[in-house]
């Protein structure tokens, strides 16, 4: 029989939820994560305890092609129907639909697995992993003006045809979206604008020590960190980019040549969960200058008691203080493209204000994105269904 307090979290959005996990089974949930052949190995926040699709090896053939597909239908009846509530982060994957070669024979935006989860008395929660997941790039272009889509590498693939198919399908089988991407609700589907994001305080802590094999040379200077896309070159920046970061290593180049003591550093090719060994030696993130608000970098540097600087949409801004109105205000440094130089040039300048910002920003982490508070409060939604 099952379990009603039971969670399923479909491809996991990074490290949350295997807090939002580990937290539901504190409070006596059943609770897993499922992780899909085509999730970002090294985006995920641990390999262990999970649950993977079983398959064949020699995928060439295709007698074992087809065992593969039988294997998957089978592997999903006996472990999804298990859980009460699914909780989907991205769009939701066509995982049986795909195995059986099924067609469109109850419309476009159908699904087998999302109706046998209906069947079933599953409810299904849908969380947007980004813009393209709770608006139309149509849409998207009118409110922006094209800003965010025309620094944006995934522009020319964001059809809106298959956008427009998701809306459908999340309209047909989804009890509502979590909006936690941006601060303002989707005209597409009906949602629950909520505190999503959490962080583990204890691992994501100032006083974070840090291991031998993480450690960056000893400097005199501050660092400055900010992870982009960089080519071989360090400085050529292919397509778009959605960060601005040519900006960014910009201003730190004129206050170098300004004889300003800063060092530029970033982060590639490291584990999730590794991250933080190097976030911690930063003394400013720099986040992005162009979408409007923070992402999980935030997130974990803002736990880390760094400043943060980040453009933040002023509409967005309005919308988070009025929806949550315990806050007087966001600890971010805002910058966008034009005055990202002025803004790093008070920080480096001013200690004191560099301090107090990263004081700020803790204070805002320990009351925005504690895994214990916001998953009783998701709890408390999930009950209410």
């Amino acid at each position: 029989m099952r379990n009603r307090n039971s969670i399923l979290f479909v491809q996991p959005d990074y490290h949350c939820s295997f807090f939002y996990r580990d937290e539901f089974r504190k409070l006596g949930w059943k609770a897993d994560i499922f992780a899909g052949p085509s999730y970002p190995e090294n985006l995920l926040y641990s390999k262990e305890d999970l649950l993977r699709v079983p398959c064949l090896r020699g995928n060439r053939l295709k007698a074992i092609r087809f065992l593969n597909r039988i294997i998957k239908v089978f592997w999903w009846m006996t472990k999804f129907w298990q859980y009460r509530f699914h909780l989907y982060y991205g769009r939701p994957p066509q995982f049986i639909y795909k195995s059986l070669g099924l067609i469109h024979f109850f419309g476009k935006d159908f699904l087998l697995e999302l109706s046998l989860s209906k069947l079933f008395g599953v409810s299904l929660i849908y969380l947007p992993s980004g813009c393209r997941d709770f608006s139309t790039k149509d849409r998207w272009q009118k409110f922006d003006n094209g800003n965010v889509c025309g620094n944006c590498g995934y522009y020319d693939r964001c059809d809106d045809e298959v956008n427009s198919l998701n809306f459908n399908r999340i309209r047909r089988y989804f009890t509502f979206g979590i909006e936690s991407c941006t601060p303002f609700f989707s005209d597409e589907f009906k949602q629950s604008f909520r505190k999503w994001k959490v962080i583990d305080l204890s691992l994501w802590h100032p006083n974070l020590a840090v291991p031998s094999e993480h450690q960056l040379p000893n400097t005199d200077k501050i660092r400055i960190l900010h992870s982009a896309y960089l080519t071989k070159s360090g400085r050529d920046w292919e397509g778009r980019n959605i960060k601005g970061s040519p900006f960014v290593l910009e201003a730190i180049d004129q206050l170098k040549v300004e004889g300003y003591p800063v060092e530029y550093f970033y982060v590639q090719n490291k584990p999730a969960n590794q991250m933080r060994f190097y976030q911690v030696q930063a003394d400013i993130v720099v986040e992005q200058l162009i979408y409007g608000w923070w992402g999980s970098t935030g997130v974990e540097t803002m736990a880390l008691g760094k400043p943060v600087v980040c453009y933040i949409r002023p509409s967005w801004k309005d919308f988070f203080l009025k929806t949550f109105p315990e806050y007087d205000g966001i600890p971010v440094v805002e910058a966008d493209t034009k005055t990202i130089y002025e803004v790093l040039r008070k920080l480096v300048v001013d200690a004191e204000y560099r301090k107090n910002k990263g004081i700020e920003s803790r204070r805002f982490a320990e009351s925005h994105f504690d895994p214990r508070n916001n998953t009783k409060k998701l709890i408390q939604t999930l009950k209410g269904l």
